[in-house]
């Protein structure tokens, strides 16, 4: 069955990025420098990392308020990672997947601390700034890189497992959840198949229309649609997948059914909420 994305829609997808850009006259490059470590680590350490996210990821949202206040694990994880990495400690890094963690980990703990230093806006996605991913970076591994640079790390060090990309939070709500656990060596597979699951279940990354019979997937989804698809040739070897085909690989049992439901819909996008992925307590 072949992907119909109707022309409106898929202009709109290809060119947001650059309308974003040409529309914008917001801040130049940001760079979010960390404090000094003394004395400066020899290895890599996630326990920070851990700590931010233990504190801070509730509902598969992020409390800024609370970030905002209790910032220091977050610096001192940021400040490692500027002088820790494939580079600098090369011994730490000799796999592909502890690259990979590295940089799923650096892209995310960046991602916070730029929202931290735009002060917690509605948005991080504001279409009349210059694209968010652009214009932020961080020292990683000795080299100022954007969140954008870390984001495409990533992907050359995942071998082309598209997964990855539900491993990648952008402080959207429209886009993947951020992870509550770090990235690590001995779970990153687990965890990879855990997230992609999670995603066939999230509404806002999958959904199914039955009076429009219209199967529609997230912008994140969309943008690597190639990048899916080939990942789930190299899974089954078949030649011929549809976005359905991967959806239904990446579910487990239960939602599978639930997806094959949608056999010969034609599909589409969800709109892109820019909302902040915002963590409020509960009313009273």
């Amino acid at each position: 069955m072949p992907v119909s994305v109707s022309v409106p829609v898929r202009a709109a997808v290809l060119l947001l990025p650059l309308l974003s850009f040409l529309a914008g006259c917001g801040p130049a490059v940001v760079d979010l420098y960390s404090p000094a470590l003394s004395p400066v680590p020899s290895a890599y350490d996630d326990r920070e990392w851990a700590t931010v996210l233990r504190e801070n990821v509730k509902d598969d949202l992020v409390d800024y308020e609370h970030l905002k206040t209790h910032q220091e694990p977050l610096s001192r994880y940021l400040g490692m990672l500027a002088v820790v990495g494939p580079t600098k400690t090369p011994s730490a890094f000799g796999s592909r997947t502890s690259r990979l963690a590295y940089c799923l980990n650096a892209y995310n703990a960046g991602v916070l601390k730029a929202v931290i230093h735009r002060g917690v806006p509605q948005t991080v996605h504001d279409a009349r700034l210059v694209p968010f991913e652009h214009s932020h970076r961080i020292p990683v591994d000795g080299v100022l890189r954007s969140l954008a640079e870390l984001r495409e790390m990533a992907r050359a060090e995942s071998n082309g497992d598209a997964r990855i990309e539900f491993a990648l939070c952008d402080a959207a709500m429209g886009s993947p959840p951020l992870a509550d656990q770090p990235f690590r060596i001995d779970t990153l597979t687990r965890q990879l198949r855990d997230l992609a699951r999670g995603a066939m279940e999230n509404h806002r990354q999958v959904r199914i229309d039955h009076e429009r019979q219209r199967l529609l997937i997230s912008v994140a989804i969309y943008r690597s649609r190639d990048a899916f698809t080939a990942y789930y040739t190299s899974q089954t070897g078949s030649r011929s997948a549809t976005i359905l085909n991967v959806l239904l690989q990446l579910a487990d049992g239960t939602r599978r059914a639930w997806l094959n439901t949608a056999v010969g819909y034609k599909t589409g996008v969800i709109p892109f909420d820019r909302a902040l992925n915002r963590w409020l307590p509960p009313a009273a």
